[in-house]
């Protein structure tokens, strides 16, 4: 990632952090004044928003730092495990929400001042949609999956929030026409629509993070780019085959290691400059991944066992 490219990332992360602090305070404020459990809820949800916003910045920075004694391969997996967080999180937040709305439907409890809700969940709807919108444009171009992982979660808590809104938009309108106990089952049925639609985030995000965690194969069942170009290389400097392609992801890396079937008749000296030849080529073809190249006999060629002692 260029210097430029991570201090975009740097300051999506950090205005991210300044805004959701923001609505953790806005929440807390009218959780306290109009008794609501939505909005004590919303501000449960974002005071852990907070504290990932800044594990966030902390493990961007990390990702600008280089490879180490202790850290071979970098911070890489440092991202997948952030991204691994905010979906646990994600689901936590969805699953909070169906679980207090099914206890207001159990249990209903009119609020003090439902305008307040609506000022609040409609300014959040256009804010966090907007900023998501913005942050996943910023995500793209900086090519960090951490802020565009952020980013969904702006967008969904925007639109949660617009559902919020018209619930109790609907629970205003119902008690003016002296409909008050309707009126106060609308919002916990709408919040348990919205989360159990909105729970499919959290789990794409989490089928691919907990990958890149173990290592998983990111184009397992695709003939993918980088077996393509290996191929090609081996035809176009006559090498033996390709003996096996290996890639794995840790967030936006990708670590490819591949290994070359060589022709042992030529001399050590023509097999060295094939062999710096062809490393060349390979990351000239793929040159955002971070790639290995290894060489070995080709078996046909590899000389049999030796015989026993004893034996002639």
């Amino acid at each position: 990632m260029s210097d430029r490219a991570r201090s975009q990332e740097l300051l999506a992360l950090r205005l991210s952090l300044l805004l959701v602090i923001l609505f953790a305070a806005g929440a807390i404020l009218i959780a306290v004044y109009s008794d609501s459990e939505t909005m004590t809820l919303e501000a449960m949800s974002a005071i852990v928003d907070i504290v990932v916003a800044l594990l966030a910045i902390f493990v961007a920075r990390k990702l600008g730092e280089p490879a180490n004694q202790r850290y071979q391969f970098g911070y890489a997996k440092y991202e997948p495990l952030m991204t691994t967080v905010e979906g646990i999180l994600m689901t936590g937040v969805c699953t909070g929400a169906i679980l207090y709305s099914a206890r207001d439907i159990l249990h209903p409890d009119p609020i003090d001042d439902a305008h307040l809700v609506v000022i609040y969940s409609a300014a959040s709807f256009f804010i966090c949609v907007i900023f998501g919108v913005w942050m996943r444009s910023v995500g793209k171009r900086a090519g960090s999956p951490l802020v565009q992982a952020d980013a969904d979660l702006w967008i969904v808590d925007g639109w949660l929030a617009l559902g919020v809104c018209g619930a109790f938009v609907a629970s205003i309108v119902l008690g003016s026409i002296g409909k008050m106990a309707a009126s106060a089952y609308i919002d916990p049925a709408v919040c348990i629509l919205l989360s159990l639609f909105f729970l499919k985030k959290p789990y794409d995000i989490l089928r691919e993070s907990v990958s890149d965690l173990v290592d998983a194969n990111p184009y397992a069942g695709a003939v993918n780019a980088v077996e393509e170009s290996a191929a090609a290389v081996a035809e176009q400097f006559q090498l033996k085959g390709v003996e096996w392609v290996r890639v794995r992801k840790a967030g936006r890396r990708v670590f490819v290691m591949v290994s070359f079937f060589e022709d042992p008749t030529e001399s050590l000296q023509d097999m060295d400059k094939v062999r710096e030849a062809v490393t060349n080529e390979v990351v000239r073809l793929n040159p955002d991944v971070d790639i290995v190249v290894a060489f070995r006999l080709a078996p046909a060629l590899d000389s049999g066992p030796s015989p026993a002692p004893g034996t002639i």
